[in-house]
């Protein structure tokens, strides 16, 4: 599906600017935000699912595709960056879309910020503990790094032009970003988070993910009250370019079902 009303734009925060993507029309605003290594434009085949009932902005984290470079030390820091955006943007009561590190950062600032009014959570979970080998291996072999978090991410079997797209990503990030990122996921900690959500949320994850298995997503499932949750049959960690129709589908319909206009 082709979706050509995509611009992009950005925003001057104290510590510098942050760029976005936005399209579509309408309230409520979806505010997405990409995972470790990622940019913005992870988002964009979801945006055509979204274009008639909402406002679609993905966000470039700092030092992320065209943000300027900030130093972060944890999910806090990511997460009052994000509030800042949304406080610039003069945005009232959008729905939060979190992808794995996003996921994360979502997580906190729905347990301390009240002015949201839904979240979706996709491909995460209350911990994202990384594998030390793969710690040292950033560190070391980056290039080898970058192909085995690529694999890792789809699906078995699923196309090379999607891993490969992955793999440009992660290397437009750069050694010390994904480095930066991986070291935030394996630090972070939600657990005592989650009962503090009190909005309506949508939990989806590819059910052959292995990089954030299912069983994070029961966890959060189980712990979130009220919270809905999906699994998308034959995809694995990048759900929003394995199955992007299914999962904007899935939006749709918690937008229409839960979200107050």
């Amino acid at each position: 599906m082709q979706f050509y009303n995509i611009e992009r734009f950005s925003k001057r925060l104290p510590w510098g600017s942050v760029s976005y993507l936005k399209a579509g029309k309408g309230i409520p605003f979806l505010i997405f935000i990409h995972g470790a290594g990622n940019n913005a434009e992870v988002w964009m085949d979801v945006f055509p699912y979204l274009k008639d009932i909402a406002t679609a902005i993905a966000v470039d984290l700092p030092g992320h595709g065209y943000s300027a470079y900030r130093s972060i030390n944890g999910v806090d820091d990511y997460s009052r960056c994000v509030i800042d955006f949304i406080e610039t943007l003069g945005v009232e009561r959008p729905v939060l879309v979190g992808h794995s590190m996003g996921g994360a950062i979502s997580i906190k600032i729905a347990a301390h910020y009240r002015n949201l009014s839904g979240l979706i959570l996709v491909g995460t979970g209350a911990h994202l503990k990384v594998n030390p080998r793969l710690l040292k291996m950033l560190e070391e072999d980056f290039s080898g790094a970058v192909d085995l978090m690529a694999k890792w991410s789809f699906l078995k079997g699923i196309s090379g032009d999607l891993i490969e797209k992955s793999r440009e990503m992660l290397f437009l990030a750069g050694q010390e970003v994904l480095l930066q990122d991986m070291r935030v996921c394996d630090g972070y900690s939600g657990e005592t988070d989650l009962e503090r959500i009190k909005i309506p949320t949508l939990i989806v994850c590819g059910k052959e993910d292995v990089m954030t298995p299912v069983s994070l997503s029961m966890e959060l499932y189980e712990r979130i009250r009220g919270s809905k949750i999906s699994l998308i049959d034959g995809s694995g960690h990048m759900v929003q370019l394995e199955k992007s129709g299914e999962l904007g589908r899935m939006m749709v319909s918690f937008i229409r079902e839960s979200i107050e206009e």
